[in-house]
């Protein structure tokens, strides 16, 4: 009976690692059985300027990487 029950494509989890409230979403994935239902992904325990380019922006997030790129680096001091 749930407003908007879990049904495959509709829900996708972005998680780092290093986030203990991500732990917590991805144990509950898997102890209610929902590993085929919500999809994931693992984000670098990083954080970057979102425009890395632009000495306006002060904006900062999780990095999203690609698995056989280079890897990254901590310019600003937090995360991994």
């Amino acid at each position: 009976g749930a407003k908007f029950p879990p049904e495959k494509g509709r829900y996708h989890l972005y998680v780092a690692y290093a986030c203990g409230w991500a732990h917590r979403t991805m144990i509950t994935r898997a102890l209610k059985g929902l590993e085929d239902t919500i999809s994931i992904t693992i984000v670098h325990p990083t954080w970057m300027k979102t425009k890395p380019n632009d000495e306006n922006d002060k904006h900062c997030g999780w990095m999203f990487g690609d698995p056989d790129g280079e890897p990254f680096t901590n310019s600003i001091g937090l995360g991994g």
